[in-house]
């Protein structure tokens, strides 16, 4: 167990959550410190980010999942938001939905069933355009003068200030490069097998939205179906074919899931 406990919860997370019975630590988080308190009124996730960086994360997933609350997808439910800045870093904490389910990238890493891989995989791409096709919620707008412009200016951010894996000249190539806009649309932006929870091959949760908003969606496409030890490596056109059956279109170039996944290489 973590040093998360009852004990040192800010009062507005008490307050949310009321008596807790039994807290346990699930694994995820590594961003972030997250543990599951069984409470009176059911399941509740605890979420604790340490530092600036990780910090301002976790505020920006609050908003969005206030911001996400009306619609008709699955996103957990915030409760609460604290903020405490008493100790050496400064703490943020979320108090939201614990949501049922594997992550996706457990199940593809033990299953060896064709068919049903293909199956998670379409339950996949049918959450995401969910996403994607959703209303935009009056709350979020997207960054002025547009959200690459805003995704580039913050990758030099983080380049400047924070450990990240691009360098320089890859910031530069990406400035460089633009692909042609596309018409915006509400997007997760770390929609990744790690980030979307399964049960009974149908998807319970999409969590982490710290980099969610109106942007392009082929961002979410990229990182989706970027190759990876569980999918989308050893048979990436059975998983291709799979995922793009639920998400439905036509399949991105390689160019462009290499430009946004080169991006995601400042955050």
């Amino acid at each position: 167990m973590s040093d998360v406990t009852v004990q040192n919860f800010p009062p507005e997370v008490q307050a949310a959550l009321g008596p807790v019975h039994h807290l346990t630590q699930p694994p995820q988080g590594l961003t972030s410190t997250v543990v599951v308190a069984e409470t009176d009124h059911g399941l509740r996730a605890v979420k604790r980010a340490v530092g600036t960086l990780y910090g301002g994360w976790l505020a920006r997933e609050y908003r969005m999942l206030t911001a996400l609350a009306p619609l008709s997808l699955p996103t957990p439910k915030p409760y609460a938001f604290a903020r405490r800045d008493t100790g050496v870093a400064p703490e943020r904490w979320l108090v939201m939905d614990h949501v049922p389910g594997q992550s996706l990238a457990e199940l593809l890493n033990v299953e060896t069933d064709t068919a049903q891989r293909a199956a998670l995989l379409r339950a996949f791409g049918a959450a995401l355009a969910a996403i994607h096709n959703a209303l935009t919620p009056a709350d979020l707008s997207e960054p002025a003068p547009s959200w690459l412009d805003h995704m580039l200016d913050e990758a030099a951010e983080n380049l400047e200030h924070f450990n990240v894996d691009g360098t320089p000249e890859l910031l530069e190539r990406l400035r460089r490069a633009r692909p042609q806009p596309i018409r915006p649309a509400l997007i997760h932006g770390d929609y990744t097998i790690d980030n979307v929870l399964v049960d009974r091959a149908q998807v319970t949760g999409v969590i982490d939205w710290s980099g969610g908003g109106i942007g392009d969606p082929r961002y979410d496409i990229a990182l989706a179906t970027r190759p990876q030890r569980e999918a989308f490596g050893a048979h990436r056109d059975a998983d291709l074919n799979a995922f793009y059956e639920g998400y439905g279109g036509h399949p991105l170039s390689d160019e462009i899931c290499q430009y946004f996944i080169d991006l995601y290489e400042f955050f």
